[in-house]
């Protein structure tokens, strides 16, 4: 279904976006698709008001263009990333994080918590490199960034 939701994402863009993955910097992302163009976040930071992430993640709110959005918990093993995929209602989610954002810290944090819980009950478990071959021509950009052992 992600496949034919999305069109066929830039190599480069996806390469960075894998590449992120790979390093384990967080557990918990969020992910946007526009156009062709792709942009990984770890959740945090796009919950935080005003940074980069923040603003790219609400900024296409009035766009007539679509825009898929998902919420990405991430594990690792032997096979590389696994986790979880969910895919989110861009709109319903942009509203959201702007709606957080005025939230104090405190607060913003334990939203935060029971959002990303919310999701994992409705995501399904597969392998990172499952939901990136999803993205049409992401196996490349996965094997570019991604040294997998053998």
């Amino acid at each position: 279904m992600i496949g034919e939701l999305c069109p066929e994402l830039d190599q480069d863009s996806l390469a960075l976006d894998v590449r992120q993955l790979a390093r384990q910097e967080s557990v918990d992302y969020l992910f946007l698709v526009r156009r062709e163009k792709s942009y990984l976040f770890p959740i945090y930071q796009v919950y935080q008001p005003e940074s980069y992430a923040y603003l790219c993640w609400t900024a296409y709110t009035m766009t007539p263009s679509p825009v898929y959005a998902f919420y990405l918990h991430a594990t690792h093993n032997h096979m590389g990333p696994t986790g979880t995929a969910v895919l989110l209602n861009y709109a319903e989610s942009a509203a959201d994080v702007e709606s957080a954002g005025k939230l104090p810290l405190r607060k913003r944090a334990e939203h935060l918590y029971h959002q990303m819980q919310t999701w994992r009950e409705y995501g399904q478990d597969s392998t990172l490199l499952d939901f990136i071959r999803a993205m049409k021509g992401g196996e490349s950009a996965w094997t570019q960034a991604v040294k997998l052992p053998t």
